[in-house]
C-alpha cells in the first residue's frame, strides 16, 4: 500500500502529539499488509555446515556484567541545600578550669568558625541508537533493543557511583614508593563525587603517601570535595599513631607494611571513635568480603561476639530493628553489635594499598555522613531527527550530588592488613 505525504503533512504527523494513532497506522501501512507477520518472523542464521540453518525466534538479551551496588544505599541522603556548605565550631579552649576564691577569672576564649564549602558533582551516562538499527531490531529480531539499553545504562550509572565512592587514595603504593594514578584521582575529585577513603584519612596516613604526577603525596589525604579556599588540610601535620591533625579521622595504618589483622586492632579503633563522640549504635563497618570472612573466622569460637544483628536498609541508610511487631530486616555479620557490610568496590581496590593486602576496614558514623543530592537520577530521551541532525535516538541518565562529612574524628579506617 503506497503512502504519499507532503513534507508539511509529514512534519505535522510526526510531531503532533494528538496524531499518535494516525502516525502508528501510517507506519503500519508503510510496512505493508503483512506487518504483523514481519514483526514475528524468524531470523535466519547460516551455520558452518552447508544448508543448515539456526532459527532464532527473537533471541533474548542477556548482559554478562556485574552491576552490584551496595555502598550508595548504605549512606543517608538529603536534598541539596538550603546552602552549599556548613560552618563548624573550633573551640580553642575546650575545658573548664577551677579558680580560687580570690583569683581573677580566666581569660575569655572565643570559638573559631571554620567553613566547609562543597561543590555539586554532575554524573552522566549517554547512549544512542540509529533509527535503522531500531527498525531492523524490531522487524528482524524482535528485540526491544532500546528498552535493553535503557535498563543496562541505568545500572551502569548506579555502579559507577559506587566505584567513585570506594576508590582509594592512590598515593599509596608498594612499587618503590612511586605508585600510579595519584594525579588522576586528585583531579577526578573536582568533578566526581568524593571517595570514602579520602574523607576517612588522617595526617598519619598523609605522612606516608608518595608524590605522583607533580602532586604532593600528602595532599592526596586532603578532601578535595570541599573548595580549595576552605579545604580540610591534613598534609600540614606530621601525624603518628591515629594522627595529630584537628580534622583527622581515626586511621590505623603502617606505612605500607602489612601486619596481621586481629580483633584488638578493631576494638581499639572503635573505642577511640566512641571517645571522640561517635555513638556505637550508629556505627557500621564497610569492607570487602575477604576481610569480613577473616573476621568471621576469628570470632567463630566466640559466639557472644559473632551474634548476627538484624538491620534494614532504608531509603536513607541503615537502621537496626528488633523482632518486636512485624519481623523485618536482614541479618548481617556484626562485631560487638556493629554490623559489617561488604562491598565489591572496596574488595576490588584492596591491592591499590599493597599487593596481597586484605580489604581495608572503614568505620562509618552515619549521623555525621550524608549524600547531598542536587539532582536525583533523571532520564532524558530524544528522537528528534532535526534537532540532532541525525536519524537516531539519544538518551542519557543524569545524577548530581556530593558526599559530605559533618565531622571526621568519628570515623575510622584500618589499612595495611593481611591474614
Amino acid at each position: 500500500m503506497a503512502i504519499e505525504l507532503t513534507y508539511k503533512s509529514w512534519l505535522d504527523l510526526w510531531y503532533n502529539p494528538n496524531k499518535q494513532g494516525q502516525r502508528a497506522k501510517v507506519f503500519r501501512d508503510m510496512y505493508g499488509p503483512n506487518w504483523a507477520d514481519l514483526t514475528f518472523q524468524k531470523a535466519v542464521m547460516l551455520t558452518t555446515d552447508t544448508n543448515v540453518q539456526n532459527i532464532n525466534f527473537g533471541a533474548p538479551v542477556q548482559d554478562w556484567m556485574n552491576f552490584e551496588t551496595n555502598v550508595f544505599s548504605l549512606l543517608p541522603k538529603t536534598p541539596w541545600g538550603p546552602k552549599s556548605g556548613l560552618r563548624y565550631i573550633d573551640v580553642t579552649a575546650s575545658r573548664a578550669s577551677g579558680i580560687q576564691e580570690t583569683a581573677y577569672l580566666p581569660a575569655a576564649s572565643n570559638a573559631t568558625y571554620g567553613l566547609i564549602s562543597y561543590d555539586v558533582k554532575y554524573h552522566s551516562v549517554t547512549f544512542k541508537s540509529t533509527e535503522k538499527a531500531r527498525f531492523y531490531g524490531g522487524v528482524d529480531d524482535n528485540i526491544d533493543r532500546w528498552a535493553a539499553e535503557r535498563e543496562k545504562w541505568g545500572k551502569v550509572l548506579a555502579r559507577s557511583i559506587d566505584e567513585f565512592l570506594t576508590r582509594p587514595i592512590y598515593g599509596r603504593s608498594e612499587y618503590n614508593g612511586t605508585g600510579t594514578g595519584g594525579a588522576t584521582t586528585v583531579a577526578q575529585s573536582t568533578f566526581v563525587v568524593e571517595s570514602i577513603a579520602r574523607m576517612v584519612s588522617s595526617s598519619s596516613e598523609a605522612t606516608n603517601l608518595v608524590s605522583i604526577g607533580g602532586i604532593t603525596g600528602a595532599t592526596s589525604a586532603d578532601p578535595y570535595a570541599y573548595s580549595t579556599t576552605h579545604r580540610i588540610y591534613r598534609s600540614g601535620y606530621a601525624g603518628t599513631g591515629y594522627g595529630n591533625g584537628p580534622r583527622d579521622a581515626v586511621v590505623d595504618e603502617n606505612a605500607f607494611t602489612l601486619r596481621s589483622l586481629d580483633l584488638k586492632r578493631i576494638e581499639d579503633v572503635m573505642d577511640q571513635l566512641v571517645l571522640n563522640g561517635a555513638a556505637k549504635e550508629a556505627l557500621i563497618i564497610l569492607t570487602g568480603i575477604d576481610t569480613a570472612r577473616a573476621i568471621n573466622r576469628m570470632v567463630e569460637a566466640k559466639v557472644r561476639y559473632a551474634a548476627p544483628t538484624r538491620v534494614v536498609k532504608t531509603l536513607n541508610g541503615v537502621q537496626r530493628v528488633s523482632e518486636t511487631g512485624l519481623d523485618a530486616g536482614t541479618e548481617v555479620l556484626s562485631y560487638e553489635g556493629v554490623p559489617i557490610f561488604t562491598s565489591r568496590g572496596v574488595y576490588e581496590h584492596r591491592n591499590a594499598y599493597r599487593g596481597g593486602a586484605l580489604s581495608p576496614l572503614y568505620f562509618l558514623h552515619l549521623p555525621d555522613i550524608f549524600v547531598s543530592v542536587a539532582r536525583p537520577v533523571t532520564y532524558v530521551e530524544t528522537s528528534d531527527w532535526l534537532l540532532q541532525d541525525k536519524l537516531q535516538s539519544k538518551a542519557a541518565y543524569f545524577f548530581a550530588a556530593e558526599l559530605v562529612f559533618r565531622r571526621f574524628k568519628t570515623h575510622g579506617k584500618i589499612v595495611d592488613i593481611s591474614l
